[in-house]
C-alpha cells in the first residue's frame, strides 16, 4: 500500500517537472537519457490509535526546514494522510513549485485523489490533475524561511444542512508570526468518513540529476504530530530510506518527530 501511495505522488510531480524543464536546466555533460529522478528519499510512517466513529477530523504536524537547499532545487517535504473509506492526500512545502504551468519558487500544496472538487484560498489556485489517478490540488506561492517552524494542518469543515459530502481544508501556520495561510478546501464523498489511523511524512526530490551525489544537501524536521485538535498522539513510527538514492539519513526525536538529512552525503 505504501508503494502505491508514493508512486502516485511521484508521477503527478514528475509530469509537471518534466513538462516544465528546458534544455538550459541540464548543465551536466551527462546525456539526458542518463539523468535520474531520485523521487522519495526518506519516509516516516505513523501508527495512530484507532478511534470509534468516523475517524479523525484533524491532523497537525510541525515542519522546520533547517538547511534550505536553494530555490534552484526541487525538494518537497510532505505529510501524507488517508481516509477510512477513501483515497489519499498530502500537504507540505516545496522549494520550487508550479502553479498554472508557471514555476513560482517556494510553494505550499494540498492535494487529494479521486475527489469531487476544490476551492482555493485567498491568493491560491486549485488545479485538476491526471496521471496515475486523478484528483484536485490547491497551491499557493509561500515564501517559507529557513529555520522557521510551520504548522501543517488539515481539518474537516462542518457540513451544511443540505450537503452530505465533506469539505476538508488545509492551512500553513507560521509559528513565529502566528499568521495562518489557507491553501484551499477539497470536497470528498461522505462515504469516505474521516481520516484513517495512519499517516506519514516524507521528503522527495522531484527534479532530474546526473547522479545521487548531485542532489543538493537539505535538512528538515517534522515534529509533534497530533490529531483531533491536539488531543491524540501517534503510538509509533517506522522509518525507511528511498531506493533510487540512498544518501539520506532519518533520526527519530523524542516528540514523535524525525529529522531528514538528504542529498550530498556530507553527513556520512
Amino acid at each position: 500500500m505504501m508503494g502505491r501511495y508514493i508512486g502516485l505522488v511521484l508521477v503527478t510531480f514528475l509530469t509537471l517537472v518534466l513538462s516544465g524543464c528546458s534544455a538550459s536546466t541540464l548543465t551536466s555533460t551527462t546525456s539526458p537519457q542518463e539523468w535520474i529522478t531520485p523521487g522519495g528519499l526518506a519516509y516516516s510512517w505513523y501508527s495512530w490509535p484507532v478511534v470509534s466513529g468516523n475517524g479523525f477530523y484533524n491532523f497537525d504536524i510541525l515542519l522546520t526546514i533547517d538547511v534550505d537547499p536553494g530555490i534552484q532545487s526541487y525538494y518537497y517535504w510532505a505529510h501524507q494522510f488517508s481516509f477510512k473509506n477513501g483515497d489519499i492526500g498530502y500537504m507540505g512545502l516545496q522549494t520550487n513549485g508550479i502553479i498554472q504551468g508557471n514555476w513560482v519558487g517556494k510553494m505550499a500544496i494540498f492535494s487529494i485523489w479521486n475527489v469531487l472538487g476544490a476551492e482555493p484560498g485567498p491568493g491560491a489556485s486549485c488545479e485538476y490533475f491526471t496521471g496515475e489517478g486523478e484528483g484536485w490540488s490547491c497551491r499557493i506561492k509561500y515564501n517559507w524561511v529557513e529555520g522557521r517552524t510551520y504548522g501543517l494542518r488539515i481539518w474537516e469543515f462542518p457540513s451544511k444542512n443540505s450537503e452530505r459530502d465533506k469539505w476538508w481544508g488545509a492551512w500553513v501556520i507560521d509559528t513565529f508570526t502566528a499568521q495562518e495561510t489557507f491553501i484551499g478546501k477539497i470536497k470528498v464523498p461522505d462515504s469516505w468518513q474521516g481520516l484513517d489511523s495512519s499517516s506519514g511524512v516524507w521528503v522527495e526530490y522531484y527534479g532530474q540529476v546526473s547522479d545521487c551525489n548531485s542532489i543538493p544537501y537539505a535538512e528538515a524536521r517534522f515534529e509533534k504530530p497530533t490529531a483531533n485538535n491536539g488531543s491524540i498522539s501517534p503510538q509509533g513510527l517506522d522509518t525507511e530510506i528511498g531506493t533510487a538514492c540512498s544518501n539520506a539519513q532519518v533520526t527519530t526525536l523524542r516528540n514523535r518527530g524525525v529529522t531528514f538529512k538528504t542529498g550530498y552525503s556530507q553527513f556520512k
